[in-house]
């Protein structure tokens, strides 16, 4: 079975979790800068069966700008890996993220450079879970 990556969306920085073999848990991998997601991934392509992405909507559940960056930065990631391409909500991860990484103690500093990526892992965990 292959692993199966999450993102979290941003315009500065893209946080990066991945599966482990058997999709049943997610582990935070990394935050990148939107333009390096693809040679990120590229480097473990061989290992990726599919790429779930944090569409952020509003809390009405209605698509803002950001939703509809997304859903291009998606068609990107299909035509460069030609796999599967999931979409999750993503209203409120990053709050999520914010308040697990309090709760293991992390430092302010800690905190920002990790969320990124700890909001990619409930993103794909949630993914995970619902399957």
């Amino acid at each position: 079975m292959k692993r199966i990556i999450g993102i979290d969306f941003g315009l500065k920085r893209c946080g990066l979790a991945i599966s482990n073999p058997t999709q049943t848990f997610a582990l935070p991998w990394t935050t990148v800068e939107p333009k390096q997601v693809i040679p990120t991934i590229q480097k473990r392509k061989e290992e990726i069966g599919g790429i779930v992405i944090g569409l952020p909507l509003l809390m009405s559940g209605a698509k803002a700008e950001m939703a509809l960056k997304a859903e291009a930065f998606a068609k990107d990631l299909e035509t460069a890996f030609q796999m599967p391409i999931f979409f999750i909500d993503e209203r409120l991860s990053s709050k999520h993220a914010e308040s697990a990484l309090r709760e293991t103690g992390a430092n302010r500093k800690e905190r920002s450079s990790r969320a990124d990526e700890v909001a990619a892992s409930l993103l794909l965990q949630s993914y995970l879970d619902s399957r």
